[in-house]
């Protein structure tokens, strides 16, 4: 059989060889470390029988799927899906795997990180003191402030321990989400997203992009967070009206913005966004540290190992195709 490793643009898997080599025991192994035009793509997994997706980098659509003539597995790392046709993928009955929960640490991590930046105004200041400068700010303290998280999955729970250490009162609300589960993990229950919005010194949203989400915070939803308020996306870009965030922070609507992701990535150097000092901006980097691309990889590999090898499916998004 043959495995077929797509986007590993850092080249993370070069220090994998002990997980490497478990798949090559079994499997040729091919590892491609660019950005293909779409024939070249198209040959490339041409032959291969499980593919190994690095996150949403390359879109899995019905073209590219007509080129898959021997696929029997799609390994996904992460669970995100948003770049898959499944139906598609479904009508071919051909098995998804994911690596649920791989970066759960790295995701709250940054999260804070830019919740952090923002509140002690460190952008600013960095350049300021690098310029031979030593402003004078005053910061703001998370200890005793709201934090309303929008989503309370794995990281959306994991968010919530670390702002209680923080010493954060936290308030959750999330489109499926009761106020038995939110008490179940220790957090407030807003019974609206309007509420949690109102009373939330910064917001955060840790939900799935799927279409009850898409443009989940727009225009009027900006007018009713405090005028005090930072926001934070380390999840999916559509899920606000970028143009709407944009107008609120320009306005003095809200605070300020921390953005790990944008709807278009890379964006238009020309992007309205990029010209503001009150956001702070990484090119989604939340789930990418070196424990959260070992553990992608260990789990794709298991997954592979445990379908091919020993014939019971792990971890399959899709089982309604088995």
């Amino acid at each position: 059989m043959k495995t077929v490793i797509l986007d590993d643009w850092e080249g993370a898997t070069a220090g994998s060889t002990i997980e490497l080599e478990r798949l090559r025991a079994f499997s040729e192994v091919a590892v491609y470390q660019d950005q293909p035009a779409p024939d070249v793509l198209k040959e490339r997994v041409k032959d291969a029988d499980a593919v190994i997706l690095m996150r949403e980098r390359t879109r899995l659509t019905a073209e590219l799927l007509d080129s898959m003539e021997q696929i029997k597995l799609i390994a996904q790392t992460g669970t995100g899906l948003a770049h898959i046709d499944l139906a598609e993928v479904n009508s071919r009955r051909i098995p998804l795997a994911t690596t649920p929960g791989g970066s759960t640490a790295a995701v709250t991590e940054l999260t804070f990180g830019l919740l952090l930046a923002l509140s002690r105004d460190l952008p600013r200041l960095d350049r300021q003191v690098k310029a031979g400068g030593w402003p004078t700010s005053i910061g703001r303290n998370l200890a005793q402030k709201t934090l309303g998280i929008i989503g309370l999955g794995k990281i959306g729970q994991s968010v919530a321990a670390v702002a209680k250490a923080f010493g954060m009162h936290v308030v959750a609300w999330g489109p499926r989400l009761t106020e038995e589960r939110a008490a179940a993990h220790g957090v407030a229950f807003a019974a609206t997203l309007e509420e949690l919005l109102a009373e939330s010194h910064a917001v955060t949203l840790h939900v799935r992009l799927v279409p009850e989400t898409k443009g989940l915070l727009g225009k009027q939803h900006f007018r009713q967070m405090r005028p005090d308020a930072f926001l934070i996306n380390t999840s999916r870009g559509e899920l606000l009206d970028e143009a709407a965030l944009t107008e609120a922070l320009q306005t003095g609507q809200i605070a300020g913005a921390g953005l790990d992701v944008l709807t278009e990535e890379p964006p238009d150097p020309a992007h309205p966004l990029l010209q503001l000092d009150n956001v702070i901006l990484s090119p989604h980097i939340g789930w990418k540290t070196d424990a959260t691309f070992e553990s992608f990889l260990n789990g794709s590999i298991r997954n592979i190992e445990s379908f091919f090898c020993q014939h019971k499916p792990l971890n399959i998004a899709n089982p309604g195709v088995l």
